[in-house]
């Protein structure tokens, strides 16, 4: 069954803490929008478990000052057991700009 960890408005950084059941392998579904204020480059954002960056998200945005929606991600995970942790999206650095109007989804799929 999916669990929706994150499902929020922006700005990046955001931050979830969550309780991993097991050492079932896992799938992190990620996606999301952002923006630039010039044209012609790659935005997106990156996620980091545990203080690690796992993956990201990006798009290349072709015009300045236009919400884009990043690619979506499947990001594979196989914790050590059960345990808490940290899941952070954060802004890729360079052009990527996030506000109120960007939004953000994590969901674990099994």
């Amino acid at each position: 069954m999916p669990q929706v960890l994150l499902n929020a408005a922006g700005p990046l950084p955001l931050t979830v803490t969550f309780a991993a059941e097991s050492d079932a392998p896992i799938t992190f579904f990620v996606a999301g929008s952002c923006w630039s204020q010039v044209p012609n480059v790659e935005i997106g954002f990156a996620v980091i478990l545990d203080g690690h960056q796992i993956g990201n998200a990006t798009i290349y945005s072709n015009g300045p000052s236009t919400h884009r929606a990043v690619v979506p991600q499947f990001i594979p995970w196989q914790f050590d057991g059960p345990g808490n942790h940290t899941l952070e999206l954060v802004a890729l650095p360079g052009a990527t700009v996030s506000d109120v109007n960007d939004r953000f989804t994590v969901v674990v799929v099994d």
